[in-house]
């Protein structure tokens, strides 16, 4: 039989932190915090940079290549979805759809819608696209400059340069030599 002593004692302190300790760790993890918090948003800029210009090119790719294939022209444009105030020419920050063209019923075969927060500007303005048959498109020496809309550094913006014979390049910058 035990009695209550025969349990043994119990500590009377449990071993752990100090206040001063817990204080040094969370001022260090708040240094660490506010350091890093700038280079997250750069890296979220870029990351989403990088998505619209993907996804633009290979939209554009798959307008070439299903033109091609097909023998009908296609098209891509601006999408007319932007809830906001009108937008410029060459302004495509909603999103874009690529067109099958028949008649005055185009079909839209690729709807790309985009939350704004990334601005997209074409270079000469325009609205369109245009691919022949061949899977040309009609527009050389184009240019379309990708960069996060609250963000002035230069490393999140990139352009896609379509020069007159058709080849598509992505570079750093908004400029194409």
């Amino acid at each position: 039989m035990h009695t209550a002593s025969s349990f043994g004692k119990l500590p009377l302190a449990f071993p752990g932190f100090t206040l001063m300790e817990m204080l040094t760790v969370l001022g260090l993890l708040a240094t660490l915090v506010s350091v890093a918090t700038p280079w997250l948003q750069q890296w979220v800029w870029r990351l989403q940079v990088e998505t619209v210009v993907h996804s633009w090119s290979a939209d554009l790719q798959a307008a070439r290549l299903q033109a091609l294939r097909s023998g009908q022209a296609l098209r891509l444009q601006r999408s007319g979805q932007c809830q906001s105030a009108p937008l410029a020419n060459g302004d495509w920050r909603c999103g874009w759809q690529l067109l099958k063209a028949q008649g005055n019923n185009p079909s839209v075969l690729v709807n790309t819608l985009l939350a704004g927060d990334v601005l997209v500007n074409i270079s000469p303005a325009q609205n369109k696209l245009d691919i022949n048959a061949l899977g040309e498109p009609l527009a050389g020496g184009l240019r379309v400059v990708v960069q996060a809309k609250r963000s002035t550094n230069a490393s999140s913006v990139r352009a896609i340069c379509i020069n007159t014979a058709g080849r598509m390049r992505v570079i750093k910058g908004s400029t194409c030599t």
